[in-house]
């Protein structure tokens, strides 16, 4: 009676350890079927930006040109937006399905400066932006945006 506990025992044990890896593998599967899209560069701490079906959202985007952070706040504006058309060109979409924007400066003194390359670069209508002074960015960065788009449907 007892070899046979043992027997059924093992074999109760032997079907659920080999059930675990199907459950994992199912669990990968759907991940890899997500509706979140990771796009740009995909680091230990952030993704670039994320899609969905309809919405794009950027990370906070900094100004590193091929990791140079150029100086000054026109030029470093300039290259966080170009920084970020990289992944809206990836996502299918452009400046112009910006729904919204969150501009982080270092400084308000920055603010026109900001504003002068942020409006000649960016299409109309804008979209909506708030702008906030946060002191000191990692980095010492000049400035800092992150932004939600809309993703045409084709």
């Amino acid at each position: 009676m007892v070899g046979t506990n043992i027997l059924k025992t093992t074999t109760i044990l032997l079907a659920v350890v080999g059930a675990v890896p199907a459950v994992a593998s199912h669990a990968l599967q759907s991940r890899s079927k997500s509706p979140i899209t990771h796009l740009g560069d995909n680091g230990p701490i952030l993704s670039g930006g994320v899609a969905t079906k309809d919405l794009v959202y950027t990370s906070g985007t900094i100004p590193s040109v091929n990791g140079t952070i150029p100086e000054g706040i026109e030029a470093q504006v300039a290259a966080v937006i170009d920084n970020i058309s990289l992944i809206l060109e990836e996502a299918g979409t452009s400046w112009e399905y910006a729904i919204k924007t969150t501009v982080y400066l270092a400084s308000m003194d920055d603010y026109a400066a900001m504003n002068a390359v942020y409006g000649r670069v960016l299409p109309d209508p804008k979209p909506a932006r708030t702008t906030i002074q946060i002191g000191r960015l990692p980095g010492d960065f000049l400035v800092e945006i992150e932004a939600i788009f809309a993703r045409p449907h084709c």
